[in-house]
Formats: C-alpha cells, sequence, structure tokens
C-alpha cells in the first residue's frame, strides 16, 4: 500500500487489510508479571530496542537526542539538567524485537509492521487520565493501533479530530502538527510504531 497524503482529506489512514490482535490481555498478563513495567514519569516500553539491550524494554522510550534516564535531580527532584547522549540515537538502530515479547501477540504484530514498512522505534504510548499532548510534530509519520481507549481519548491532526477504536490500524500523518487528549478517568494505551519507508 502506497501512501500519498495529497491525494487523501484525512491525516487518518484506517489499515483495514491488517490482521486484528487483542493485545490487551497480553499486556495485562506481561506488567502483573512483572516481566515489563512503566517507569515513574515515563510512560513509554518499547517493543523492539537496540542490539545488545534486548532486555532493555525502556531503551527506546524519550528522546533520541536527550539521555532523560540519567537527568540531574535537585533534592526537590526537579530537573537541573539533561545530558545528550554521547552518539545521538536514530530511528533506524532500533532493530531488535525486546525478549519480553518474544512468543507473544506482540511479535506476530511487530512482523506484520516490518513486512509493510521499514519501522524505527515501536512503542506502547501511555496518556494518563485528563492529560493533553503539546501541540508538536514528528520527523516521520507513525502507526496507531489502540490497546486500551475510552470514549473521550482524541488525536487531533491540524484541524482534524479523530477517535480511534480499540484494535484497530491507523496511518496517521504526524510529521505535522498535532496533539493526543485522554478527556477520560482511564489510562489510554497505544501501540504506536515510527515509520521510516514502505517497502
Amino acid at each position: 500500500m502506497r501512501t500519498v497524503w495529497r491525494s487523501c482529506m484525512t491525516n487518518f489512514i484506517n489499515l483495514k487489510h491488517f490482521t486484528t490482535y487483542n493485545l490487551d490481555d497480553t499486556l495485562d498478563d506481561l506488567l502483573t508479571s512483572g516481566k515489563i513495567s512503566w517507569k515513574i514519569g515515563d510512560n513509554q516500553i518499547g517493543i523492539n530496542t537496540l542490539p545488545g539491550h534486548e532486555q532493555d524494554v525502556h531503551c527506546a522510550s524519550g528522546s533520541l537526542i536527550w539521555d532523560w534516564h540519567n537527568a540531574i535531580r535537585d533534592e526537590d527532584d526537579n530537573v537541573v539538567d539533561v545530558p545528550k547522549f554521547a552518539a545521538p540515537r536514530q530511528e533506524s538502530d532500533f532493530t531488535v524485537l525486546c525478549t519480553q515479547f518474544i512468543g507473544t501477540p506482540f511479535e506476530e504484530l511487530y512482523t506484520e509492521l516490518n513486512q509493510h514498512y521499514h519501522v524505527g522505534r515501536v512503542r506502547l504510548m501511555r496518556s494518563e487520565p485528563k492529560t493533553c499532548l503539546t501541540w508538536h510534530l514528528d520527523h516521520h509519520p507513525r502507526v496507531h493501533y489502540p490497546i486500551q481507549t475510552a470514549e473521550g481519548c482524541l488525536m487531533v491532526i491540524h484541524d482534524e479530530v479523530k477517535y480511534l477504536p480499540q484494535n484497530t490500524w491507523w496511518y496517521t500523518n504526524t510529521t505535522i502538527k498535532h496533539t493526543a487528549f485522554n478527556g477520560s478517568s482511564k489510562h489510554r494505551i497505544h501501540l504506536v510504531a515510527t515509520i521510516l519507508s514502505e517497502r
């Protein structure tokens, strides 16, 4: 499938030909067993990672330039300084599935994604109830697969507002200004893949 934004009237394309995966129960099992966890202050978990970091589900989270995991904080836990990585990371560096997801439906989904696209980071992204992201843009488009969502969880790209239902695939034009907000009382969790190019 070739995605040409100029030919569509929308910044959201439903990828109906992709397989539907029920990831909710698997995610709950992985979290309950302690195989993966949300870090305090970090609402991202990597599905893939850098070679040599196969056990690290947080390697793919955050910035590719700024090392937030080693941020210097004061006695009140306020960030004082954030160092840069010695060598900035690239989306294309994230090529290995984290071992925690091997043998699960997440591996099947990751394999299917890689059949259609050259992907960068593939992450679980959680938004807290009653929160909103900044108005920003990304260097690459994203594919979203909502795992947990609710009424009031909306994505806004330019002037277009869309609710993305659970267990559906969406190619999103996040290379223009966009945001997402969770107006519900529950966590919103999407699997989000950075798309570098189509195969």
